[in-house]
């Protein structure tokens, strides 16, 4: 979590898409000022960790530890030969861990409400605690040769020792210089609302201030060795990863590298006085894999990272030795929905069941479209000659528009070269259209997102409208 004394909200920082940052308070949920660098010294108020409880994992390449008192999340990292610890644990919000975000703003439950200054960030489940410092509750743990597994109740991070209702599982393994980590969240939410999808941080990874080089690969050639972007920026920013991995190095080059299978949505930031300073410091890099994510107040979700310890030619080796990323759209909505997420709509609900079945209208009468979107990727659109999209329309309406991105794009623009409408049939049964994309204006060099929408032309037929979607895919 962007979490030194910050708040996290989602706002939209830059041409990649909406992303999460903590900072302090704003009246508006979706816009935050820009993040200064937090105050050094302890919070106020807040009560004092339990002593470590450390599991450790070790070989000739690397160390790694969890810690039973904070959640299992792990908060020890070195190299062989080395006892300086890497890994920041300021304070319960730091450290390398999972952490999720959904509505309500403001979130107050069981006659409590959050932190002031926090009071927008809404449901967050921290797996390692609170911002009092509570640690969360390990209910079971097995430590093996080279495996951990931890099962963890997270705290309500702005909330006094408030257990959310959702747990998380983590099991990691340690393989050469490389600890491999998937985690299962499972929610069991009172509250049956579905509010709007939110950038996660899953995981976060917070290093220590001598760890301030941001690096990754954004451009479009990527998997060819062209040359990376570093950052040394402090600002909390949306970093577009189209090698699937983003590193965290030290003045001499090394440091952790954060693989994620088939992301490209990133975020970095710096906090305190750069190049400096250890683990119970304020000072500190970070980085996180944020994809949006609509939770669900009875959702199940798995995901899994790899970090990679070493040299940034160590980090990027390892990302070109896996599988590579899918070159055209893929997605079969069969039990999940394969990352895609909505804005000013909705769908039925979890669990998914071959389809997605939206609502095709807008639910909130202020807003100007709704739009049924996938996750950011990269695709070379001579990859992509056609899209086919097989769907069930039932509506008056007899128009869909297809929309995408590129990567100078900050949102999907519906302008000329960005979207093709469609003729539809609104009698509810599955058809498969087709879009020859390689004949359109506009779909050219690297695409890095699509959507389905209505055109403005088609609000008039929104009302109980809805669409149910199976897949979309390039090739039939």
């Amino acid at each position: 979590m962007v979490r030194p004394y910050l708040l996290f909200i989602c706002v939209l920082v830059s041409c990649l898409a909406v992303t999460c940052v903590r900072d302090y308070p704003s009246t508006d949920p979706n816009k935050a000022p820009v993040v200064p660098n937090p105050p050094s010294g302890g919070l106020p108020g807040q009560t004092q960790t339990s002593p470590q409880k450390r599991l450790y994992l070790d070989n000739d390449k690397i160390r790694v530890g969890i810690d039973l008192n904070a959640g299992g999340a792990i908060t020890y990292l070195s190299e062989a030969g080395s006892s300086v610890n890497m890994v920041n644990n300021n304070d319960l919000g730091r450290q390398i861990q999972t952490s999720i975000y959904a509505g309500p703003y403001p979130y107050s439950v069981n006659g409590k409400d959050p932190v002031y200054q926090w009071r927008y960030l809404g449901w967050n489940p921290v797996q390692t605690g609170d911002y009092y410092n509570n640690p969360a509750r390990v209910i079971s743990y097995q430590q093996g040769q080279n495996t951990l597994y931890v099962k963890t109740i997270p705290l309500i991070w702005p909330l006094l020792n408030e257990p959310a209702d959702c747990y998380f599982e983590h099991w990691i393994e340690l393989k050469d210089n490389t600890i491999h980590v998937r985690c299962k969240i499972v929610v069991n939410r009172a509250d049956t609302t579905q509010y709007e999808s939110r950038t996660q941080e899953v995981p976060c990874v917070y290093l220590n201030g001598p760890y301030y080089r941001m690096i990754t690969y954004g451009g479009v050639k990527p998997f060819t060795n062209d040359a990376v972007s570093e950052f040394t920026d402090r600002d909390v920013l949306n970093r577009y990863g189209s090698e699937n991995w983003i590193a965290l190095l030290n003045a001499d080059g090394r440091g952790v590298g954060l693989y994620k299978p088939n992301e490209v949505r990133f975020g970095s930031a710096g906090f305190g006085v750069p190049k400096v300073g250890g683990e119970y410091d304020v000072s500190a890099g970070y980085i996180t894999s944020q994809p949006h994510l609509l939770i669900d107040h009875n959702g199940q979700y798995e995901f899994e990272y790899t970090l990679v310890v070493g040299s940034l030619t160590d980090i990027r080796q390892f990302a070109y030795a896996q599988p590579r990323p899918p070159t055209a759209p893929t997605y079969k909505f069969v039990s999940d929905r394969q990352g895609w997420y909505f804005n000013h709509t909705r769908d039925k609900g979890y669990p998914i069941q071959n389809e997605l079945t939206v609502r095709w209208m807008r639910d909130d009468s202020t807003a100007s479209r709704f739009r049924v979107m996938s996750p950011m990727s990269f695709w070379n659109s001579t990859s992509v000659p056609k899209i086919y999209i097989q769907a069930a329309f039932q509506t008056k309406g007899t128009i869909a528009r297809f929309s995408w991105r590129k990567p100078e794009d900050y949102d999907f623009l519906d302008t000329p070269g960005r979207y093709v409408d469609f003729p539809i049939v609104g009698d509810g049964q599955f058809r498969t259209y087709e879009i020859n994309t390689s004949q359109l204006t506009g779909w050219d060099g690297a695409i890095t997102q699509i959507s389905l929408t209505s055109p403005d032309s088609q609000f008039p037929f929104e009302k109980g409208s809805i669409l149910r979607l199976r897949s979309v895919t390039a090739s039939n």
